[in-house]
């Protein structure tokens, strides 16, 4: 309990830290790196797997309460760019793992279990069914969890600033995103003035409620992704239907920092140690990875109408909620990149194993 209360309290401080020096996606990203410290230098960190589940809940809550009609009315816009990043992350990246394969030591399942842009329990449990290296692919996962929410927040921000007054139809997008964005902002401000303490109490709690319950039920069926995605789509129907959906942003920014501590937690002394062994997989990864989503993120803006950021995150190889948790403060469409990642996620852990025993035998 003592090593739980601790790690808390360091990721909340590294998270605040961050958030005063206005770091890209700081709360979780400042909280992860000194959570990562603290477990390295003194192996006591801690983080129960609980932690994670309402983590996911909270996010799903989050993101479910941004959802308004006309985003339900979207929905039909991400159908094309869905296919096209999953059909391009699998290629892509098994092509990274045979690349991984041929330049380093590692073995083929490994190197592609690896690769795989899925979560870092799902691929070490599965690739264990193969017979891969659990620990390397473990390891991997997590430099390249790491390198996601280090370097792509910052990346993805310059990115787009770059190419705002450069590209067309991204500029026509995001000040038509961003105008609709403002109009439903002041008009949610305007409505959140007029509201009671105790209205947006009692709006706090069903919201919490309806998302823990749904998000339970997507854990205890064992849905991928479930517990996020049920908690999302119970909150996102009740703020369509009713306009209650409420989450505060000071308890979104709790929440990230409680997923920064949770991955940083699962960083430890042995895993450093360990890169030293594969420091040269582990940059083909980063490089890799960067390349991928770069190229994927690109593609899925010049071939639909989603702007450029929100195309780089929903690309991006990180985790669901990390990705989705981050969205907002980089000017990403929430919904729309939690949809497509929950799409990736599905789809990788249904077909990856298939395409890896195919490749491989």
């Amino acid at each position: 309990m003592v090593e739980l209360i601790l790690t808390l309290i360091i990721g909340i401080i590294g998270g605040t830290i961050a958030l005063r020096f206005k770091m890209p996606a700081g709360a979780m990203v400042g909280s992860m790196m000194a959570v990562t410290v603290f477990s390295v230098v003194t192996g006591h960190a801690y983080i129960p797997q609980n932690i994670k589940i309402i983590t996911q809940i909270s996010a799903g809550a989050f993101i479910g309460a941004s959802i308004k009609r006309k985003d339900v009315l979207d929905m039909k816009l991400i159908i094309k760019p869905a296919i096209l990043m999953v059909a391009s992350m699998i290629t892509l990246d098994l092509f990274m793992g045979y690349i991984m394969f041929k330049v380093t030591g590692i073995d083929l399942i490994t190197a592609l279990f690896a690769t795989a842009p899925a979560g870092i329990v799902d691929m070490s449990l599965i690739s264990d069914d193969f017979g891969a290296d659990t620990s390397k692919v473990v390891v991997l996962h997590l430099v390249r969890l790491v390198s996601v929410l280090i370097i792509f927040p910052p990346m993805m921000k310059y990115i787009a600033n770059s190419f705002k007054n450069q590209d067309k139809n991204v500029l026509e997008n995001t000040a038509s995103s961003t105008d609709e964005t403002n109009i439903a902002q002041k008009s949610h401000k305007a409505l959140k003035n007029k509201s009671t303490l105790k209205e947006k109490s009692i709006n706090l709690l069903s919201t919490t409620v309806l998302a823990l319950a749904a998000g339970l039920i997507g854990y205890i069926i064992k849905v991928p992704a479930g517990t996020m995605t049920f908690s999302m789509a119970a909150v996102g129907a009740f703020n369509v239907i009713f306009d209650k959906g409420f989450m505060p942003l000071n308890l979104r920014r709790l929440t990230q920092m409680f997923a920064g501590a949770l991955i940083g937690s699962r960083v430890t002394y042995a895993n450093i140690v360990e890169l030293k062994g594969i420091l040269i997989p582990a940059c083909i990864l980063l490089i890799g990875i960067i390349a991928v989503n770069l190229f994927i993120g690109f593609l899925i803006n010049k071939t639909s109408s989603l702007e450029l950021i929100t195309s780089l995150l929903a690309s991006a190889p990180g985790g669901l909620s990390d990705m989705a948790l981050i969205a907002k403060e980089l000017g990403g469409d929430a919904p729309k990149i939690a949809i497509l990642h929950t799409v990736r996620v599905i789809t990788v852990i249904g077909i990856f194993p298939i395409l890896i025993k195919i490749v491989t035998s």
